[in-house]
Parts: C-alpha cells; structure tokens; sequence
C-alpha cells in the first residue's frame, strides 16, 4: 500500500508551468467552471494617470506622467486612461506628450457628452493621436431635456466618432441609474455604433448584484465589448472585475496600486494576477514587473502602500507563524515551489522568515536544520531554542540568518 502523504492532500492545486503561482483545483471544479462564461480574452485599460490622479494630494507632472506611462507600455499594459482631455488642458497636454514618444499602448480620452460642443474636442484629441473615444453621459440636467434629447445626444456622439473612424466606448454611472432607463441608455448606445459599453462605479452594490448588472449589459453588448470601471468603496472593486468577467466582459480598468478618489479603483496588481492565476487568461503582461512598477507609482504619488496590501505590500510575503514557516521549509526540502499562492519572485518580491514567539511552538527549528544539513540532537534543539527565546525577550523577531549563525554555533555539521 502507498504511504499516504499528507503534505500533497493538504495542496490541493496545479502548478503554473514555470512554477510562479499556483491555482487551487477548486477553483477548477466542474460545478464552479461551469456556471462562468468567460471571454476568449481581456484587455486592461490602466487609470493610474487619471482616476489616480484624482487621489488627495496626488499630482503627477507630465515627466513623472511619461515615465510611469513608459512602464506601463513595457509591463504589457493595453490602454491607458488619458483623461478628460477635450476639456482639461493638463490632460491634452499628457495626450500630446504622449502621442510623441511612440509607444505601442493605446490611448484612451473620456469626452462629456452632456456639455455643450463636444464635437470639436473629439476631432482636437484624434489629431493629437487619441485611439478610443470613451463617450461619458453623466446626470447632468439640460434645461428642456426628455429622454429622448437624451438617447439623441447619444446617437449622434458616437455617430460622430464612428464617422470619424475611432474604436468608440460609452459608459454611464450606471450602478445607481433606474433599470429601464439604463437599459434604454446603453441599447442606444449599442445601436449607434459603439463598440464597447462600460460600467462605471460600482463601488455600492453587492457582488451578485454588480454580476446580474454585468450580465444584462453583456446582453445588450452582444457581440461588442463590454468593460468594467470599478470603485472600492467597500473593498470589492476586485471582486466586481472578475463577477463581470465571469459573465464575458472583455476590458477591465485599473489604477496601479488602487489609487484613485475616495477608496480609489481596482487595483492593477490583484486584478491581473487572479486573472491570470484563476482564470488561465494570458494578458500579455510581464507579472514580473508589477513590484517595480508598484514602487515606481508609490515613489511619484507619494502614497506608500499599506504593508498588508496584497501582492505588493511590504510584509505580504513575511512570515512569522510555525505552521507557515515549516510547509516553506519542507517545501524547500522537497525541492518545489513554496507554500505561497505566488511565488514572490514572480513578482518582484521577496519571501522573508521571521522567527518569533509563535515559530518556536512546532518542529520549525528541526526542519531548518535538516535544510542546513546539521545535526541537532534533542538537547541541542532545546538550548537553540533557549537562545532564541532569550533574545525574543529584547527584540520582536529573529532572522532566518541570524537563527542560522545560532544553529551554526550550536550544533555541528555533518
């Protein structure tokens, strides 16, 4: 009979073939997979350099601007978000900036159709080498207005675009808008030409919801794209972009590292990273870069990450409890990939050890010599935790190095 191995049951998961991250088999259970309509791909619009910038305090200038949108076209990014250009000078002044260095990164300007002569702006941004028209209604009242000057307004906006032969997108503030008027405003927009609707918001429904919404507008999409601008109100923007790809939208947007205003916009890294891990999707993006660029927007905005963020936080990829440090360490015994989820190199990062009080309880101190290819007697892990102990009574934790020269010191090599 096989000797049953409890370090393989307990995971339960496929590896990336080059060993980056792996994915639980749960999540790829028949009666999970089976309920999902997912797209043939996905592209990323990133917001970094306008719904990022709209975080207090936050200004970039356009050297800063041209940098970090430099980085974004060499991590694989697909769109980036230029902003309100057509009425924002700062922002027509990145897109010209932007049009003369050449990169392959498609730009994307947001024209206010509910304010008056926008029609010139839209010709004004094409010259100065916009690729997509996001064509925006928001609840702007006009003085004598129906509905249906509304949907008229509409038709002839991306008419107007399409005459003009530009990819054009509509979006609306759609996730407090009535239904039958959503549905009236998105069907016209579809029937007009576009040749993508997005959902904009969000940050204020409950994933089901937020997925039934994503579902209805698809319908109408049809064989259009659908796209997903999500806010973190409630810390769901994450999950708001992969309940809309679950349902087939093809275009998600994000701002690295979260930013943007109030609790700011799906962040980049979390949303191309579970796409990427849970989904299978190959977006083309260089995962390996996301740490640097991360740093990059952290370093310009001067907005420091919270040490927990996930993926890119400072500590994520600490750790201090026995049971996390022994399944590292046998893991590295056993010559495969770490207990993590991702492999912090993956990413940029770096995995840490940290021994403290709550390391010294299991066998972590064996398994760590056993890797070191010392041999420790009973007695000799007792005095190694001895030593340990009393130094923890001065200091919060220990190194994996220093707990090394300690083990050194006390045992002997075989």
């Amino acid at each position: 009979m096989a000797a049953f191995d409890i370090l393989e049951k307990g995971l339960w998961v496929d590896y990336d073939p080059n060993g980056r991250y792996w994915n639980s088999r749960w999540n790829m259970l028949d009666e999970v997979r089976s309920k999902l309509t997912l797209p043939k791909s996905i592209s990323i619009t990133d917001s970094t350099l306008r719904e990022g910038e709209e975080t207090p305090f936050v200004v970039f200038n356009i050297e800063k601007k041209l940098k970090i949108a430099k980085m974004l076209d060499e991590i694989g990014v697909h769109e980036i978000d230029c902003g309100f250009a057509t009425i924002n000078r700062h922002h027509f002044e990145f897109l010209q900036a932007l049009n003369e260095e050449g990169l392959r990164i498609k730009r994307s300007v947001i024209v206010r159709i509910d304010l008056p002569n926008y029609e010139s702006g839209i010709e004004r941004v094409l010259r100065e080498g916009a690729d997509i028209i996001l064509c925006g209604l928001y609840a702007t009242p006009i003085k004598g207005y129906s509905l249906k000057d509304y949907l008229t307004r509409i038709t002839r906006a991306i008419k107007h675009c399409k005459d003009l032969k530009v990819f054009t997108a509509f979006w609306g503030t759609c996730t407090r808008w009535e239904k039958s008027f959503m549905e009236r405003v998105y069907k016209t927009a579809i029937d007009s030409g576009a040749d993508r609707i997005k959902i904009a918001g969000g940050g204020v429904l409950t994933v089901p919801a937020f997925k039934y919404l994503s579902k209805m507008l698809k319908t109408i999409a049809g064989a259009k794209e659908l796209g997903i601008h999500a806010h973190n109100h409630y810390g769901l923007a994450t999950a708001y972009a992969l309940a809309g790809v679950e349902v087939g939208a093809e275009n998600i947007e994000t701002s690295v590292n979260g930013l943007g205003d109030g609790a700011g916009l799906a962040p980049f890294e979390e949303v191309v990273m579970a796409l990427t891990a849970f989904y299978g999707f190959d977006l083309g993006i260089k995962i390996e870069k996301i740490m640097k660029l991360s740093r990059l927007v952290q370093r310009f905005s001067r907005v420091r990450v919270q040490p927990y963020k996930p993926l890119v936080g400072k500590n994520v990829f600490i750790e201090t409890p026995d049971t996390h440090i022994e399944a590292i360490l046998r893991r590295r015994l056993h010559g495969k990939p770490g207990r993590n989820y991702i492999e912090p190199e993956a990413i940029g990062q770096k995995q840490t050890i940290l021994f403290g009080p709550s390391a010294l309880g299991g066998p972590a101190i064996e398994l760590k010599a056993k890797e070191m290819k010392i041999q420790l007697t009973k007695a000799q892990v007792n005095e190694v935790l001895r030593s340990l102990k009393k130094r923890l009574a001065n200091q919060p934790s220990i190194s994996e190095h220093q707990v090394e020269k300690i083990m050194q010191k006390i045992g002997k090599t075989t």
